[in-house]
């Protein structure tokens, strides 16, 4: 039964990461463009263009809680593991969920907290561009949430991998 659900949450998880991974390339190629063309307006006529320098700011936004979420998915996230990989296996495993848990619960907290100042902000209108700053501050919750499910995956398949060694140790069939 547990190894159904971990299956289940691996293949959602794989799912989510290909939509993180696409909209993160999307919005990268169109900051590269957005910035390059303002630098260039600015190098060949003197002029440039607020709007897209506030533009830029909300794309970075998203591009950074994306990938940081990405970043989640492939454990690539900041961890010291030199202490952790000297420890028998069953230990490294319990450590690692228990790093996972304290930093899911940061990240779902993370996720009510970015939705509440995204509520707040939606009806303050941005400087110069005809929306509000709701867009801005929306990337916030939304990174974290698949940041939070991506934690949550890599609880669930550390337990079926402790399990799963637990088995083997034990003689039985995975």
């Amino acid at each position: 039964m547990f190894d159904k659900i971990a299956l289940k949450f691996a293949k959602v998880s794989d799912f989510f990461e290909k939509i993180v991974k696409n909209v993160s390339i999307v919005v990268l190629v169109v900051l590269i463009c957005t910035v390059f063309f303002q630098v260039s307006s600015r190098i060949l006529t003197g002029k440039s263009f607020p709007e897209i320098e506030e533009f830029s700011i909300i794309m970075a936004a998203w591009l950074g809680f994306f990938t940081l979420s990405y970043a989640a998915k492939k454990k690539v996230h900041v961890r010291i593991d030199v202490f952790v990989g000297k420890l028998p296996s069953s230990v490294q495993h319990v450590i690692s969920i228990i790093i996972s848990f304290v930093t899911l619960y940061a990240s779902i907290y993370l996720v009510w907290y970015g939705w509440l100042l995204a509520e707040k902000k939606i009806q303050v209108p941005l400087a110069i561009l005809p929306t509000n700053a709701g867009w801005w501050y929306i990337a916030f919750p939304i990174g974290f949430f698949f940041t939070s499910y991506f934690l949550l995956d890599h609880i669930i398949q550390e337990i079926k991998e402790m399990r799963d060694e637990n088995k083997k140790s034990k003689g039985e069939v995975v």
